[in-house]
């Protein structure tokens, strides 16, 4: 209802428009909202950040659907009521909307070859929750609060970096750490119980910290902006990830590549790296903190970090007050620079480059688990891991399925019966594009190039017609967002991490805002048109958020000793999503708990016939036709188990007995 409000703020009146300064007063008087709507568009965007952060990245089903159903069923009374659309998107916003709906209906089509009807309609619901996010903004924010509510966007961002630092300094103060112990890992997760989560949001924040501070005209908000890049520069570190270190590189050298103020980016860069270098020694000398097993040293951390803070902050106040933005090298000399530059690079490349070359490719290419050591920042240094393993996985997955793919949000299937011995769980490609190659074939891949493009395309056409310091320095932080989160994204499974997507669309769909009309009225035919679908993208979050809460009630009945309750959920829960394999799976435990093996094997039979390319139903299944006596059949569907993922603990043989004598 915040953003509903702040399509009604009334704009200054202008009697009429004058020649001369006074008229060009005038018509910038015409386009700015009253303070109040300034402070909802913040408010409304810097509350969306944090409601989507701090929920575990809102990665989870329930919560996303929850945010999802919200979204759109708000589209539909507003829309219903009037209150929408008060904004007309510009057409390269609904281009883009066009772009992501079109996605969506091909996710929506892979219902029809899918090897999970539960698991792709959990990604036509993502995707539909992405698309009504950028209805919401783009029809609600207008040229007259756009650049506060990117400003909510922004602090936001940052903000939430602090916290994931302060998780780290001050655990007590959080919940506990059950990735940590679940996944034994001293990686920084909180707040999106991913690491890699952690560091890309570190790497957007950064980003929109260093853009910010090199246009903004307010010395308040750009020393602000300054300040908090240190903390969102060591939560990047605590999470150990190359990927965000990657990230933040990205980041950087775009803003130094598209910053209208380059003296004043390297100026900030430079004492934002020497603070951020700062805090992450102090961390390194704490073990604990470096480790995630307890907060010995936080306090020595927390006023190192609050030093480099303080310093980025009179920073960039100083550059402001001296007057340092718009400066630049005289020609001569910058050609003189980025010559012997360039030069230098060449030489190196050719000097170093090739054995650099097949060391990073050998190391890359060779799958190794990750091992502890004792340095937590080791692995920083190599790029062994698996993401050679599983890049390849998903490439053999789309050569297999050209057209179509394996339907969306099965990958893991296809990789737990290809996986060549590669140890570890996956259930994305972690890479957008090969993700969507292998579970939506060539189509896929060209929908989800398609959002991507439509998204640069808004944001570098308002970074275009931005002449504004501010402006630029907006739209040149939120679009060097949206690249590093196409990074990341390009190296991870950033699209499913919600909050982090979230973030970088919502920058998206402010920047468009600059670029909307004021909507004309909605013919009745049209309205009612709109609020169907809406109230239809709504509905369509419904099963799978009933279903999950009943399973995981059945779950909780079951622990408790509670099996007539149980039941009742895991039939609640078959009822509300009859195509769900999770719900018949439970359905099926509960009865085996019970003793009702006949019954049990009929709903394990049908979560395997829903899901047949997951090995754990077929597993159940044979355990429970054993119960029954059906040794033959058990016999078949264990190996139809063991085929499908041949690597699970539950083939390999037991250890061998030590017998002491």
């Amino acid at each position: 209802m915040v953003l509903a409000m702040l399509s009604n703020q009334t704009t200054v009146p202008v009697a009429r428009e004058t020649p001369g300064p006074t008229g060009e007063r005038a018509r910038r008087r015409a386009g700015r909202t009253t303070p109040t709507g300034n402070v909802l568009a913040f408010g409304a965007t810097f509350g969306l950040v944090l409601v989507y952060a701090l929920r575990g990245g809102a990665y989870d089903l329930v919560a996303f659907e929850e945010y999802g159903l919200l979204i759109w069923w708000l589209l539909a009374i507003g829309i219903a009521v009037g209150a929408l659309p008060r904004r007309r998107p510009a057409p390269v916003v609904l281009l883009l909307c066009g772009a992501l709906l079109a996605y969506a209906g091909w996710t929506a089509l892979s219902m029809v070859w899918t090897q999970s009807g539960e698991l792709t309609m959990e990604e036509i619901a993502r995707s539909l929750d992405y698309l009504g996010l950028l209805l919401l903004l783009g029809t609600v924010l207008g040229r007259d609060t756009w650049r506060a509510a990117s400003t909510g966007l922004a602090f936001g961002a940052l903000a939430v970096s602090v916290i994931a630092v302060a998780s780290r300094l001050a655990p007590a103060a959080f919940p506990a750490n059950v990735v940590g112990i679940l996944f034994r890992t001293d990686r920084l997760s909180y707040p999106f119980g991913y690491w890699n989560a952690v560091a890309a949001w570190g790497a957007m924040s950064a980003t929109i910290g260093l853009a910010w501070s090199a246009h903004d005209t307010s010395r308040v908000r750009r020393a602000l902006a300054l300040g908090l890049v240190p903390a969102a520069v060591l939560a990047i570190y605590l999470s150990y990830s190359r990927a965000g270190v990657l990230g933040t590189a990205v980041g950087v050298a775009f803003v130094f590549a598209t910053s209208r103020n380059r003296l004043t980016a390297l100026v900030h860069g430079t004492i934002a790296a020497a603070g951020s270098l700062a805090a992450i020694l102090a961390a390194r000398a704490a073990p604990q903190i470096a480790r995630g097993t307890g907060d010995r040293g936080g306090l020595t951390v927390a006023a190192v970090l609050l030093c480099a803070m303080v310093l980025c902050f009179l920073a960039a106040w100083m550059t402001d007050a001296y007057g340092l933005d718009g400066r630049r090298l005289p020609r001569r000399q910058a050609r003189t620079v980025f010559a012997v530059g360039a030069l230098a690079v060449v030489i190196a490349a050719a000097v170093v480059g090739p054995r650099v070359e097949r060391h990073v490719w050998h190391s890359f290419s060779t799958p190794v688990a990750a091992t502890n050591t004792s340095d937590p920042a080791a692995r920083l240094l190599s790029l062994s891991g698996t993401r050679y393993a599983v890049w390849k996985g998903a490439f053999h997955a789309f050569q297999a399925h050209p057209l179509d793919g394996t339907g969306a949000g099965t990958f893991e299937f296809w990789w737990n019966s290809h996986s060549g011995g590669v140890p570890g769980f996956f259930r994305n490609a972690h890479n957008v594009w090969l993700g969507n190659m292998a579970e939506l074939g060539l189509p896929g891949l060209l929908l989800i190039v398609a959002v991507a493009s439509a998204a640069v395309a808004v944001a570098a056409a308002v970074r275009r017609k931005a002449s504004r310091p501010t402006s630029v320095g907006v739209s040149t932080a939120l679009l060097g967002a949206f690249v590093v989160f196409l990074f990341d994204a390009s190296v991870d499974w950033m699209w499913q991490s919600t909050a982090v997507t979230v973030l970088a669309l919502a920058g998206v769909a402010v920047l468009g805002a600059r670029l909307a009309e004021r909507a004309p009225p909605l013919k009745a035919w049209m309205r009612a048109g709109f609020v169907s679908l809406a109230l239809g993208a709504g509905a369509l979050q419904l099963p799978g958020l009933v279903s999950t809460r009943d399973i995981r009630g059945s779950q909780a009945a079951e622990q408790a000793r509670n099996g007539n309750l149980a039941l009742s959920l895991a039939n609640d829960a078959v009822d509300a999503e009859p195509w769900s394999a999770s719900a018949y799976e439970q359905r099926g435990l509960v009865l085996e708990a019970a003793g009702r093996y006949r019954a049990a094997a009929a709903a394990l039979r049908r979560a395997a016939s829903d899901e047949p390319t997951n090995y754990v139903h077929w597993l159940h299944l044979a355990r429970v036709e054993t119960e029954l006596g059906q040794v033959a059949v058990a016999l078949t569907d264990y190996a139809r188990a063991q085929q499908l993922r041949p690597d699970s603990i539950a083939f390999q043989p037991p250890p061998p007995r030590t017998v002491i004598r």
